[in-house]
């Protein structure tokens, strides 16, 4: 199943991303680096269920669709 990742060059760091906001599993997070300061955003793959809505949501078009590779697979399996 294809999961949505964040491409960080794309990501403006913001503190209200409305990808996360809008997220319904909450597997979108942001490293906190200060007041309004925030890191890249980051998709937990365990978490995400692939509907979309962040990708339906980013303003800069910063979130897209992959399938997991071979070696992500094997660690799973392996938890």
């Amino acid at each position: 199943m294809s999961k949505a990742y964040i491409d960080p060059n794309k990501c403006d760091r913001s503190a209200m991303c409305p990808a996360r906001r809008s997220c319904p599993e909450k597997a979108i997070t942001q490293e906190k680096l200060g007041f309004l300061k925030r890191g890249v955003a980051v998709v937990d793959s365990e978490k995400c269920v692939s509907c979309g809505e962040c990708i339906k949501m980013c303003p800069h078009g910063a979130i897209g669709m992959k399938r997991p590779s071979v070696g992500q697979k094997a660690k799973k399996k392996k938890k």
